[in-house]
């Protein structure tokens, strides 16, 4: 059986998780309305052997109870803008993304992680012109709420258009 990806000794996922929180209260403290949704999963799309490509980049599986969270949360709102602060270590990329909605004071904040060795398609298409999205889901993947972002930079590892092999 495979070990899950956070299951290293280090205190990585946990400082992700904790910094993703103190930004959360940051915004709070601003009178933002603020949701954090801890993934059950983060796993980039499309993966190796998908046949379909539904979308490129991020897949986020949250919780059946704090999905209806985010999902209200943009609900009439336009998310213009996103930031992510970002980690790269031991084969694995960690972010905390926020999405915000600057108009509406809405902050949707997200702590993420995804495995290197799982990138080799989505880097290629992204290398290829295809835009990054981040999609959140509960259990069910029909339901969701997608995310673009026009510069995936800030998403990725350091020189992630290297390690693509040109075709």
């Amino acid at each position: 059986m495979e070990e899950h990806p956070l299951s290293d000794s280090s205190n990585t996922w946990e400082t992700v998780v904790e910094e993703c929180e103190a930004v959360a209260d940051e915004y709070r403290e601003r009178d933002w309305h603020v949701v954090v949704a801890l993934p059950g999963d983060v796993v980039p799309v499309p993966a190796p052997g998908d046949e379909v490509v539904d979308h490129v980049g991020l897949d986020v599986v949250v919780g059946d109870d704090v999905y209806p969270d985010v999902e209200s949360a943009v609900e009439g709102v336009t998310i213009d803008e996103y930031e992510a602060f970002r980690a790269v270590k031991g084969g694995l990329v960690y972010l905390t993304l926020v999405l915000r909605a600057t108009a509406d004071e809405v902050a949707i904040c997200l702590p993420l992680y995804y495995r290197l060795a799982e990138t080799d398609r989505m880097f290629s298409l992204l290398k290829e012109g295809e835009t990054m999205r981040t999609k959140i889901h509960p259990l069910d993947p029909e339901k969701g709420v997608e995310f673009v972002h026009e510069d995936p930079n800030p998403l990725l590892p350091p020189d992630w258009d290297k390690s693509v092999v040109d075709e």
